[in-house]
């Protein structure tokens, strides 16, 4: 039977027997990855068991815990496990992040579960060709951003590598004092996340790129597969004094995905009002729902 006792606070050397479940079971949602777990392990303080072939994920935050479905081969009774876990516990709800697939398995076998969405963790999805070309109107303001600083701001673009992480990692903080990150519970937890990513980045198999004005670092987007029809966006940061700079980053970006994957996931806005009005902007093709159980 499942225990407390079972799980581990998540770690760096459980990333190969993870993306290998994850290669046979794959993952719906972009916050099952174990990159991005691990670098919001100070914010959500990720857990995991082993339950015969599967994996089970729990999180704790502000005194709530939750948790998330069996990932591997489908078990009625590993399910059951969780559940009962789930109510020794007391958690805040009966599962937690459960995509559309895992929502059907489940709802078959466990009728009495009341699922209900949850707007705020849905990812937004794209078709990596619309955030390339920009077609239509409703990229007018996009291209105008864009087509401006391509003109008046002399750039370069490169891959984020061994010879030019630390510039990255300097203007992550050039970009938390601009933003007022100490002012800001989220955006602290973000600027850790990131700082973590770039510290990890090659352990973690992410990738990146960058762009440079007058020689300095004022861009960056850090990414990595997710399958082999979408990659996830998970940092996007540039320096707001240069306008169009953002929407450079995410169309250079974007074309240099668009040549391996079809889709682009750019997370979910986690109901932060701002965000949530850019990533619309950008209009997805879908949205990819999570719902929590109880």
């Amino acid at each position: 039977m499942l225990r407390r006792g079972d799980f581990r606070p998540l770690s760096i050397d459980d990333i190969g027997r993870i993306r290998e479940l994850y290669s046979r079971h794959p993952v719906e949602h972009s916050d099952y990855l174990p990159a991005l777990m691990l670098a919001w392990q100070h914010f959500m303080d990720y857990e995991i068991a082993w339950l015969k072939g599967s994996l089970v994920i729990l999180t704790a935050h502000d005194g709530k815990v939750n948790l998330r479905p069996p990932i591997g081969p489908w078990s009625k009774d590993d399910v059951e496990q969780v559940l009962s876990l789930s109510r020794e516990l007391d958690a805040e709800h009966m599962l937690s992040m459960v995509g559309p697939e895992a929502k059907r398995a489940i709802s078959t076998d466990f009728p009495e579960l009341k699922f209900s969405p949850r707007r705020d963790f849905f990812d937004y999805i794209y078709l990596a060709s619309d955030l390339t070309e920009l077609p239509g109107k409703r990229y007018l303001n996009t291209r105008n951003y864009l087509n401006k600083f391509r003109r008046e701001c002399p750039h370069s673009v490169e891959r984020i590598g061994r010879d030019n992480i630390s510039e990255v990692r300097d203007f992550l903080h050039r970009w938390c004092v601009q933003k007022g990150c100490g002012d800001d519970r989220f955006l602290m937890a973000e600027r850790e996340a990131t700082s973590f990513s770039l510290e990890h980045m090659f352990e973690l198999g992410l990738e990146g790129l960058l762009i440079r004005t007058k020689g300095n670092v004022e861009a960056f987007s850090l990414f990595e597969h997710m399958n082999e029809e979408m990659a996830v966006i998970h940092y996007e940061k540039a320096n707001s004094d240069i306008p169009g700079l953002y929407q450079a980053i995410n169309n250079e970006a974007a074309r240099y995905l668009c040549e391996k994957y079809r889709f682009i996931n750019r997370e979910s806005d986690m109901g932060v009002p701002g965000l949530r009005q850019v990533k619309e902007r950008y209009g997805p093709c879908r949205m990819l729902e999570v719902h929590f159980a109880r």
